[in-house]
């Protein structure tokens, strides 16, 4: 059985910069930020493009974002995938998980699909909901945190990480969405041939009107979502080096140990 996979990628601002609030406090300044391919959907494009391989089908890579996004869209074209959908929205911090998950749902009813993959979390905001969320408006079994992906005709066996490295195996029905795991596999690098073609293969664009979405912000919610305000993380304690010999070290821990009330006097 051939397996059609929509896989939804995020861009984020690269980790490694220092970032600073912007002058409106609800969000970070973006005007010198470069952004990478969040680190989860590099395992979920990954994943797809094997199991095309293995099954035969399309990968289509689809993402939620301004006209910046188009680069990480084609370097997942390098990478195997073989179409490319941007849905046009301009709210560079798109903080709201449920607003995201209903344009992501709009636009993957369009597309064929067999499979949903998207990361476990977005390296920026850790929220671990978009995925699950999209699976609700789809209406489609899912998993979350799957580390192996076995197709087995109409139906999917998944392995899912549980706390001590224990694993769950399920078989879901298809179509199901899937939230991939770090570590599920070895994301591969575009050969050079790959990034010169991807560079000249059109992306398909989609409107929020196109998706029938046309006016729906003035549409009540059965939630209210906004940012108040961002602010850095206060800085608590400090770090003391422990010079001496070790019985010296091992008298000071305990002196300190004492004098932060963890050990009775």
């Amino acid at each position: 059985m051939t397996v059609n996979v929509v896989v939804c990628l995020k861009q984020i601002p690269n980790p490694d910069l220092q970032f600073q609030i912007a002058p409106d406090g609800k969000d970070i300044r973006r005007d010198a930020l470069n952004y990478k391919l969040n680190g989860a959907d590099e395992y979920a494009l990954e994943e797809a493009v094997r199991l095309k391989e293995k099954n035969g089908g399309r990968v289509v890579a689809v993402t939620l974002g301004p006209k910046r996004t188009e680069q990480m869209l084609r370097e997942a074209l390098a990478k195997g995938a073989d179409e490319a959908v941007r849905i046009a929205w301009d709210d560079p911090a798109a903080f709201d998980a449920g607003k995201n998950a209903r344009l992501l749902a709009a636009a993957v009813r369009t597309l064929p699909h067999d499979l949903v993959l998207t990361g476990v979390q977005s390296d920026d905001y850790v929220n671990s909901a978009t995925g699950g969320l999209l699976a609700g408006f789809l209406g489609l079994a899912h998993a979350s945190v799957v580390t192996r992906v076995a197709v087995q005709g109409s139906r999917v066996e998944v392995a899912c990480e549980l706390e001590g490295g224990l694993q769950r195996v399920y078989t879901l029905p298809l179509p199901a969405l899937l939230t991939i795991q770090f570590g599920a596999n070895t994301p591969r690098y575009a050969p050079l041939p790959a990034i010169m073609k991807a560079a000249r293969q059109p992306i398909k664009e989609m409107g929020p009107a196109a998706l029938g979405l046309s006016g729906w912000d003035a549409i009540p919610l059965p939630y209210a979502f906004g940012v108040r305000g961002l602010s850095p993380p206060a800085a608590k304690g400090h770090a003391e080096m422990i010079a001496g010999s070790v019985e010296e070290q091992a008298k000071r821990f305990a002196q300190l140990l004492r004098e932060k009330g963890f050990v009775r006097r």
